[in-house]
């Protein structure tokens, strides 16, 4: 072990026996031996899986150790909090060795409940910015004195990711026979976010008044700038024999078709927190037809 390591294991030894003898506290006792606290603050987070109704995220949480001597972490509490409201807390015990003067990173994964969310932070997912703050309070096991609690909080802002908006815009006939039509199906793809998103390897599945028109992936990458919206056109060869004299009708009529799209999409950005990650989505409504 080092000199200097020694030197202040001994002043810790020295100050807690006389300060423990006089009754003074554990602060006075760090004030006297030089001892400063651990910080713990909040690196980054990333989403490793996003549904419709939660988002699973990996904390990224840093840990230095500002003194000259190593400390064993025994572990740490942790809340999160938006708008002064606590979202999610836990606990970690995985013990390790911060070296001294070093800096440790460690990953906790969280899941976060978009409803619990809106009932904590009301309107909170129609914003794009959130305030947090993350509260955590280490255990440290230091020399002579043991095992002692230094809170820490650290507050900032991360952006709200939102799920692209897939609709249907519009169904067009190019082409209409006794056996069969060709279609041109038109959807919308709207990006909600302040930010660029990329996607990518769109899986879908377009049912019409209850019937299944379409089952297949757009492999091409369509990049979307932030707020903004584009229109992808899908071919598609229609077959009366296969799918019912129904879809005849439904082409023929002038009133609109009701349809379900739905499927999933790859999702990358420039953001560390949100990169190529799986999204669905499930969209219903009424679209006309265009002959």
């Amino acid at each position: 072990m080092p000199i200097r390591s020694l030197k202040v294991i001994q002043i810790l030894l020295f100050v807690a026996i006389i300060f423990v003898a006089t009754g003074c506290s554990l602060n006075e006792v760090k004030k006297a031996a030089g001892i400063k606290n651990p910080s713990v603050s909040l690196e980054g987070m990333q989403i490793t899986d996003l549904t419709m109704e939660s988002a699973d995220l990996a904390l990224r949480l840093t840990i230095d150790n500002p003194n000259p001597i190593p400390i064993n972490l025994a572990g740490f509490d942790y809340a999160l909090l938006f708008d002064g409201k606590q979202l999610l807390a836990g606990k970690k015990r995985d013990q390790f060795k911060i070296d001294a003067k070093g800096v440790n990173t460690v990953t906790v994964p969280v899941s976060l409940n978009f409803a619990d969310l809106k009932a904590l932070y009301q309107g909170a997912t129609d914003q794009d910015t959130l305030n947090y703050e993350l509260q955590t309070t280490a255990l440290v096991d230091l020399p002579v004195i043991g095992v002692k609690k230094f809170p820490a909080t650290q507050k900032g802002q991360f952006p709200v990711p939102k799920i692209p908006e897939v609709s249907l815009a519009g169904v067009n006939v190019k082409k209409m026979g006794l056996s069969g039509a060709e279609v041109v199906i038109s959807a919308n793809i709207k990006n909600p976010n302040t930010f660029g998103i990329d996607v990518s390897q769109l899986a879908y599945q377009l049912s019409i008044n209850g019937v299944q028109w379409a089952e297949s992936t757009v492999s091409e990458t369509i990049k979307l700038a932030e707020k903004a919206e584009t229109q992808i056109n899908i071919p598609l060869k229609l077959n009366f024999m296969e799918m019912g004299s129904s879809l005849y009708s439904a082409l023929m009529k002038s009133k609109g078709l009701n349809y379900q799209l739905k499927g999933d999409m790859n999702l990358d950005t420039a953001l560390p927190m949100l990169k190529n990650v799986k999204v669905p989505f499930d969209k219903s409504g009424v679209v006309g037809v265009k002959r």
